[in-house]
């Protein structure tokens, strides 16, 4: 009967240390991937939002058009192909940064040890809403591509960046450990 409980506590013990090394795990996946949003997110703000290159001038480098830049150069409309375009692509940007700038302080509330499932529900709407806001600026970048007749790229390093932020704020609200909240 003694080697039995003897058994016993030993299967507790290797029970309790699988369940700690789980918990590590999940604990180290789940910090990973708010860690790729953030930085997705934050890269967002630097990375071109709009690219063109000037085909008959004779410079070889190419314009692009930031976010944070695009908000200030508002008042010049812009330079090179974007010049009706950019003011309306400065006012859907300054949107644009401040979902982001939220989805991001929703992304790295969760990165905390104890929040509330309010928080949880609030960072699920931010990557929502992002999402939504990615798509709608996809199609600004399309729309302008298509615009310009080959002077802008179809592709938009910066909304790349953002929509897998808002992918991985979806995805960190859907792996939050239920008990890490209170």
């Amino acid at each position: 009967m003694d080697e039995k409980t003897d058994d016993v506590t030993v299967l507790q013990r290797e029970v309790r240390l699988l369940r700690h090394r789980v918990h590590y795990l999940e604990v180290a996946l789940f910090r990973a991937v708010v860690a790729v949003g953030a930085t997705a997110l934050v890269f967002g703000y630097f990375l071109p939002f709009l690219s063109a290159a000037e085909e008959g001038g004779g410079s070889d480098e190419d314009d692009t058009i930031a976010l944070i830049p695009a908000i200030a150069g508002l008042a010049d409309a812009g330079d090179g192909p974007f010049r009706g375009e950019a003011a309306m692509a400065a006012i859907v940007v300054g949107g644009f940064v401040l979902v982001i700038l939220v989805a991001l302080i929703a992304l790295l509330r969760l990165f905390r040890d104890r929040v509330s499932s309010r928080t949880v529900r609030i960072a699920r709407i931010c990557g929502i809403v992002l999402l939504v806001v990615c798509g709608l600026a996809w199609l600004l970048v399309f729309a302008l591509a298509g615009h310009t007749e080959g002077e802008s790229s179809a592709f938009s390093p910066a909304t790349l960046s953002i929509t897998i932020g808002g992918a991985v704020t979806l995805l960190a609200t859907a792996l939050h450990p239920q008990d890490w909240r209170d």
